[in-house]
């Protein structure tokens, strides 16, 4: 079973911390500032059972960013409303966060009630049955407790010990382990320790996780949780975890230490955000605070196909942070006014690794807003399809779904098995545009043959880059459409399977020339200025005959402008082959002479054959490969 963590909310002095020490004796207030003040400042905890932990907050509106904090981490929402005061802003301010939060279940406290008549706390109940309208606490279980007294605490005290019957059993499937920090300090004879609640994953003593947004690799060196040592822990519980390798001075609330190598902290985010019904107009590129996890950050909103957001509409949005930050997929968050500091609205990232959108990339955002609360499953199939040719492996996919490559891996079985997806190497794609990017291959190449009728085909890589496709991808979709018969590919290059360079009688003429004159030439052929000037066609169209003969294999190019006849090149092979067995080793000017060149032509020709792995050079000397 995992643990149950209540998270206090209400206006300042209506009793959170005096109920917390009434029902479990644990004075949750632990600064000293807090106990001379009389009021809480930072989030305090307290223990009823192994099981259930309480999250005392503050109600002061200065501090609602440390309310937050212990709000973002969670299950359970405690509403707590002073009889003598009833509803105040921070009570309906609270009750906003909650809900922002996507708490789903509560309750409601109604504290103080030794000093007030019944009739008025029957009023102060029907005002908050109807402020709780709409919201999670709608059909709440309702306490009317005085802390000071004892009275209803025991009846409070026991609904809480039967929640642990109905908490759900925590996931079979490998977790990432992440645990937001909300305190750093430095433990005499142990070094840094962070305390939070586990939001998700299992660590034990031992383990090696990363401090994020750092990246810093540390170790965990112990791990404690109510105040006693533990080997592990898992979601749901506090822990005070000391690490090794980092000091407690670089670390600050709002850091998480997290399973290495899936998180890659980012100053783009990608949300779907909803205004509360109160909140003022949000306009484009609005500077906001950003309350996650349990940090606080400023941010710029850019809204995507619209001018603002006007109160209770929601809106797909790019978030453009100060510094970079640690988020996690579907994390949800608060987000408050710059100034005055009030709460507008909440949201859930969908995207933690972002490109940047416009404001008129209205469609890219209809298709984000599929995310939104999706199953991981539907998650992995959506990466698939709108990266139709781009390269996505395991991890890549665990990494945007912050999830366990175990996960993604299962999930991608199910779709290879549907046929929706392919795994090529290590990449995985989609196979529903497999047809559409044939059928685009094939334009390409009939375009190609069109434009360029004496080229031999297509570079593969100028196919790839004018369909934006990687070469995995469009490697096995060449594949595919030369099994199917419909090209052929012939080295780096891809042609229409019925397709034949057709020479006019000139270029023939000039190709039958061409050849006599290389294989008569042998080892002192024109080079490529020469050859230009054998016939009164174009350059162009030379160095298109050129490829076509490259291509069949007809010339050889062994440097940049000089070509040899295929049939001279054979018999050079056997000529050095034969010399060189017999003396065992040559020099240059000894090659030289075998072939009956000059120096010019016989470094070249000696340095192909190297490049061929005929022979291997050993300074002015060569042996038989």
């Amino acid at each position: 079973m995992r643990p149950i963590i209540i998270g206090t909310a209400g206006h300042i002095d209506h009793g959170k911390s005096t109920l917390i020490r009434a029902l479990t004796g644990t004075d949750p207030d632990r600064l000293k500032e807090e106990k001379q003040r009389g009021m809480t400042i930072d989030i305090g905890f307290a223990f009823l059972t192994k099981n259930i932990a309480f999250i005392d907050v503050p109600g002061h509106e200065r501090f609602i960013k440390n309310m937050v904090t212990g709000a973002s981490t969670v299950d359970t929402g405690l509403l707590v409303v002073a009889a003598d005061d009833g509803i105040m802003p921070q009570t309906r301010e609270h009750l906003d966060i909650l809900s922002l939060l996507n708490i789903s279940r509560g309750l409601i406290v109604i504290t103080k009630i030794d000093i007030v008549d019944p009739e008025w706390i029957d009023l102060v109940e029907e005002e908050l049955r109807e402020l709780v309208q709409g919201t999670f606490l709608q059909n709440a279980p309702v306490f009317r407790v005085s802390s000071v007294k004892g009275t209803g605490i025991s009846e409070l005290k026991d609904y809480f010990l039967k929640l642990p019957e109905h908490v759900v059993e925590s996931k079979t499937d490998p977790e990432l382990f992440r645990l937001p920090v909300d305190r750093v300090f430095a433990s005499k004879g142990y070094g840094t320790v962070v305390t939070g609640s586990v939001i998700s994953g299992r660590v034990s003593v031992g383990d090696k996780l990363e401090i994020l947004p750092l990246q810093k690799p540390v170790k965990v060196r112990g791990i404690q949780s109510h105040n006693k040592s533990v080997e592990n822990i898992s979601t749901g519980h506090r822990a005070a975890i000391n690490i090794q390798g980092i000091d407690h001075n670089q670390v600050k609330r709002g850091f998480i230490l997290a399973t290495r190598g899936y998180f890659n902290p980012s100053k783009l985010i990608t949300c779907i955000v909803s205004a509360l019904p109160s909140a003022p107009d949000l306009v484009y590129n609005a500077r906001v605070r950003i309350h996650i996890g349990t940090g606080e950050y400023l941010a710029r909103i850019r809204l995507i196909g619209k001018d603002k957001l006007l109160p209770g509409e929601s809106a797909i949005v790019q978030l453009v942070f100060d510094r970079e930050i640690p988020a996690g997929f579907q994390d949800r968050f608060i987000i408050r006014q710059y100034s005055p500091m009030i709460t507008i609205g909440g949201g859930s990232v969908l995207e933690v690794q972002s490109a940047p959108l416009r404001k008129k990339d209205v469609q890219a955002a209809q298709s984000l807003a599929a995310l939104n609360n999706a199953n991981s499953l539907t998650v992995v199939r959506w990466q698939l399809e709108s990266n139709p040719t781009q390269v996505l492996t395991e991890h890549t996919l665990a990494m945007r779904l912050s999830c366990h490559d175990d996960i993604i891996q299962k999930h991608l079985d199910k779709l290879k098995r549907e046929g929706t997806a392919v795994q090529i190497e290590n990449a995985w794609f989609a196979t529903k545009f497999h047809n559409d990017l044939e059928l685009e291959f094939l334009n390409l190449i009939r375009q190609y043959h069109r434009q360029k009728p004496l080229s031999p085909g297509l570079v593969k890589t100028e196919l790839f880059g004018a369909v934006n496709i990687s070469p995995v991808l469009g490697n096995y979709l060449l594949k595919q459409l030369s099994d199917k018969h419909r090209i052929k590919i012939m080295g780096d290059r891809v042609a229409m399977a019925d397709f034949t360079v057709n020479f006019s009688e000139a270029q023939q003429r000039f190709i039958d020339d061409l050849e006599s004159k290389l294989q008569s030439a042998a080892f002192n052929p024109p080079d490529l200025k020469k050859i230009n000037q054998f016939s009164s066609l174009p350059e162009k169209d030379i160095q298109l005959i050129l490829a076509c003969l490259l291509d069949q294999k007809r010339i050889v190019q062994i440097d940049k402008d000089r070509f040899l006849h295929s049939e001279v090149v054979e018999k050079g092979m056997l000529l050095i082959r034969e010399y060189l067995i017999s003396k065992n080793r040559a020099t240059v000017s000894e090659l030289k002479d075998v072939l009956q060149t000059s120096r010019k032509w016989a470094i070249p020709i000696l340095n192909y054959y190297d490049r061929i792995g005929l022979t291997v050079r050993h300074g002015d000397q060569r042996t038989i490969s």
